[in-house]
């Protein structure tokens, strides 16, 4: 049988057909018109820790850095490997344990820039359980139902680190997958006990959650968590598009880092998403070390087998 925490990432097969449908109703992959420049397919997920691409569109980022870009927005970043793998796009992006876990599986992703980051100086995110709950500790979640994003996923990943290393019964928790929106709902109602809830989230739940501590600070002060990626045959044969494509999201996250209220315009503009200014925390240059302890850190709680970060992150040269 094989561990069930790693039989839960799907096959190559069954993970690239599951994602044609998807892709195709997202309307990925339609024909482009003519262009000076070659025309580049890019995708994000409707997420703050996935907005380069679309802070880089709207500042005009990628034609300074020679770039012509179609930037796509899914709703979830689901869709998106299995269209880098089909060819119908060039470059999406993604968590950083999910492509851990295709490299595993001998996916042929290859990290090309570093999206959002966590950093214990800005937190925003955190455990969290009704205002009235009698739990006070994360050690106290054993035997508890726990919301996340995705099962077997990142947000999994930091529950797990932090209930292990405050000495609760992680063996007994119960994950269950619940969109972050419908969380605070689904607290008031006992329908889960606690839940790992992220900005702007976070923020829109207000005075019905409390938080019993930072998870992702579990994982590591600071670590990568999201990656642009593309298909290694693509890298290949566009290096040098490649490096300005990753020059232009470096820009993209350090002008929000800087400009929080009017990078939270650019989410309102393309996300729908409403706040007076944005959270994400964003690199501005690769550090392989970042990506390696989640990975070393998935790999100790069985969400991914030990992997090399260095295997499939681009150096930007070779």
């Amino acid at each position: 049988m094989g561990n069930p925490r790693l039989n839960a990432v799907v096959s190559r097969r069954s993970w690239l057909a599951s994602g044609a449908a998807l892709l195709a109703a997202n309307g990925v992959g339609r024909p482009a018109r003519a262009q000076a420049l070659p025309l580049l397919k890019v995708a994000a997920a409707s997420t703050e820790g996935q907005a380069e691409g679309y802070y880089a569109e709207d500042l005009g980022l990628f034609k300074q850095h020679g770039l012509n870009v179609e930037m796509h927005r899914l709703t979830s970043a689901i869709t998106i490997g299995p269209a880098i793998a089909a060819g119908d796009l060039q470059i999406g992006v993604g968590n950083v344990l999910a492509l851990g876990q295709a490299h595993a599986h001998n996916i042929p992703f290859v990290i090309i820039a570093l999206g959002g980051i966590h950093d214990w100086r800005f937190p925003t995110g955190a455990m969290v359980v009704p205002t009235r709950s009698a739990l006070t500790s994360p050690k106290e979640l054993g035997g508890k139902t726990i919301a996340v994003a995705t099962i077997n996923g990142l947000d999994q990943l930091a529950a797990d680190a932090l209930i292990d290393q405050s000495g609760g019964d992680l063996a007994s928790v119960k994950f269950v997958e619940i969109p972050p929106p419908s969380i605070p709902d689904a607290l008031a109602q006992g329908r889960i006990d606690a839940a790992l809830l992220q900005e702007p989230a976070l923020s829109a739940a207000g005075g019905l959650v409390r938080s019993i501590g930072n998870a992702e600070d579990a994982i590591a002060r600071v670590s990568v968590q999201t990656a642009w990626y593309a298909q290694r045959a693509w890298l290949d044969a566009n290096k040098d598009t490649a490096r300005r494509f990753a020059d232009a999201i470096y820009a993209a996250g350090r002008w929000a880092m800087a400009n929080p209220e009017r990078a939270a315009l650019v989410l309102d503009k393309y996300l729908g998403i409403k706040e007076p200014r944005a959270f994400g925390r964003f690199a501005t240059k690769p550090d392989i070390a970042e990506i390696q302890v989640v990975l070393d850190v998935g790999a100790k709680y069985k969400l991914v087998p030990q992997v090399k970060a260095a295997e499939f992150v681009w150096d930007g040269k070779s």
